[in-house]
């Protein structure tokens, strides 16, 4: 039995998407504001005070001046949070207009008819949340005392009754699928994990299995949940034993071909490899701002991105023989997979 894939990691996709890449990018990965409508106990990226002040029209000539395949929506908080909805329904209006995928990692607590609709369409893929069903775990690792004054009734039971809602719009073809399933692995939800994999599996869900990431709130309990190397290994046995599958972590395209934009409107590189995100290290992220989308076209992005990663390459080569081979990997994929082909794409340097 071959592995699902999540339709925008889908193998010849990402082949397609990274094979050009030292020469063009055709990922916008776009991050709307901070706001939240979780306090997630491992959240990597507390700013929840930080405002969306992507600039639509600058990116509506990125996507009509570049040759964009796909759009990317994962940070710094949650997409359909009532201050960041605006922005991303208008993208999705776009990419639906210029026949464009966007991807999006999402809590699903404001899924809407709309949304729905546009993943019925197949414009619109979703990673979204999973760690547990157990209402007790939901309201300490998503924090839902903290919020519930938000929502008319238990953002838990929202959670539960949207799982079902996305069933209903699974398009899985040949194993390819536009749901994805963001699972943690941690202490509190460790024995359950079995569960979500199996009932994505026969959902007909990519179960995204992503190591607990050291950064923004979780430094401070990482040790108390951090799962041993040992103990998640016994789950991709338990994957490979149950459905015949060698599973392992998707390498995300945007990571190495993607053109990251935060809410602010300004471009950002991972400091220690001019990759484009840096969160396959598992930890705090080093960034580099190399320019505004506003001062900036696409053509001078991408030759901006290039140029410093070419200077950046001797010491990634250097880095990737020192890089252990993690069990799962976080997002963006396994960071020493991740640095040997982004050294492939890229030219081996002597």
């Amino acid at each position: 039995m071959e592995m699902m894939q999540y339709k925008p990691w889908e193998k010849k996709e990402v082949d397609s998407l990274i094979s050009e890449s030292n020469k063009k990018l055709p990922i916008l990965d776009i991050q709307l504001g901070g706001a939240c409508n979780l306090r997630c106990a491992y959240c990597d990226t507390p700013k929840y005070g930080l405002p969306c002040s992507v600039d639509l029209p600058a990116i509506e000539k990125l996507m009509n001046d570049g040759d964009v395949k796909w759009v990317y929506v994962c940070g710094l908080g949650e997409p359909t949070e009532e201050s960041n909805i605006r922005h991303l329904k208008q993208i999705l209006a776009w990419c639906k207009e210029k026949n464009i995928g966007l991807s999006m990692f999402s809590n699903i607590l404001n899924l809407d008819s709309e949304l729905l609709d546009y993943i019925d369409s197949g414009v619109l893929s979703i990673l979204f949340k999973i760690d547990t069903f157990d209402k007790y775990k939901m309201n300490y690792l998503y924090g839902i005392d903290k919020v519930r004054d938000l929502f008319d009734e238990d953002p838990c039971d929202i959670m539960l009754r949207n799982y079902q809602a996305l069933r209903e719009v699974t398009h899985n073809r040949g194993g390819v699928t536009n749901l994805g399933a963001s699972i943690v692995p941690t202490r509190v939800n460790y024995s359950e994990l079995s569960i979500i994999i199996d009932f994505c599996m026969e959902a007909g869900i990519f179960p995204l299995i992503g190591q607990l990431e050291d950064a923004g709130c979780c430094s401070k309990i990482y040790k108390s949940l951090e799962v041993k190397p040992e103990d998640l290994i016994a789950y991709r046995k338990y994957i490979s034993r149950t459905y015949g599958i060698d599973y392992e972590m998707p390498t995300c395209p945007a990571t190495i071909s993607g053109i990251h934009i935060t809410n602010t409107n300004r471009i950002i590189l991972d400091k220690r490899t001019g990759l484009s995100c840096p969160w396959f290290w598992l930890d705090e992220p080093l960034l580099e701002i190399i320019g505004n989308i506003k001062d900036m076209n696409y053509n001078e992005i991408v030759k901006y991105i290039l140029e410093y990663r070419r200077k950046k390459l001797p010491e990634v080569v250097e880095m990737e023989k020192h890089v252990e081979l993690y069990p799962f990997g976080g997002c963006g994929g396994n960071a020493k997979k991740l640095l040997k082909t982004y050294i492939d794409i890229n030219g081996k340097v002597a």
